[in-house]
């Protein structure tokens, strides 16, 4: 509880440094594969030493916390990290099977407990300068996401879902990077809070 009051309380000062820059920052759409790939049953297998190197390209990336100007910077690289781990899988039929699937699935929500749950578990065995900057940057989507919601006006409740979920699970992706290879396999999209199809929120590729 402690540590939801303090991720929740961050977000309005976070939210000042973001001011109107681009709004890809912290989103994006793929990190919710990322949890469902880690799964053992994945329906698209990724190599264990790709994750590891997943993991540690993230660590490396965040050892040297950041100052609150390179937050987003910080951000877009971790997104390409995020994109290069499943980059040899795009364009396979498992792939492309599994999107168009019931089984490819959106966050519709975080939940802030469960989100600061596992943090603490990821910062069991990871670097406290890591961890520093993952919570930093896990914030800052929050307060993305927090403006985005109260500013931006949409067609439809299908494009706020398909909006947001970008960030959602960003965050998401970026969690699971450092969490134990053992977690990573029974960890689904359900922990990190409320999920929607794919297909229900309009995503196509």
């Amino acid at each position: 509880m402690r540590h939801a009051l303090r991720l929740l309380a961050s977000v309005t000062a976070i939210a000042s440094v973001l001011g109107a820059g681009p709004a890809q920052a912290f989103k994006n759409i793929e990190g919710c594969d990322i949890v469902a790939f880690a799964a053992s049953s994945s329906p698209v297998p990724i190599a264990p030493e790709r994750w590891q190197a997943y993991r540690q390209q993230v660590a490396a990336l965040l050892g040297d916390p950041p100052s609150s100007k390179d937050l987003r910077g910080l951000a877009f690289a971790l997104v390409d990290i995020e994109k290069r781990l499943l980059a040899p899988q795009a364009g396979s039929q498992a792939y492309q099977d599994y999107l168009a699937s019931d089984s490819c699935r959106l966050l519709d929500k975080l939940n802030a407990r469960a989100v600061d749950a596992l943090l603490d578990e990821a910062a069991i065995s990871t670097p406290a300068s890591v961890m520093a900057a993952l919570r930093q940057v896990t914030q800052a989507a929050l307060a993305q996401i927090d403006r985005i919601d109260r500013s931006a006006r949409f067609r439809s409740n299908e494009d706020r879902t398909l909006m947001l979920a970008g960030y959602y699970c960003f965050v998401a992706g970026a969690i699971m990077s450092q969490l134990p290879p053992e977690r990573q396999h029974s960890i689904t999209l359900a922990d990190f809070g409320e999920t929607v199809p794919c297909k229900d929120a309009g995503r196509t590729g």
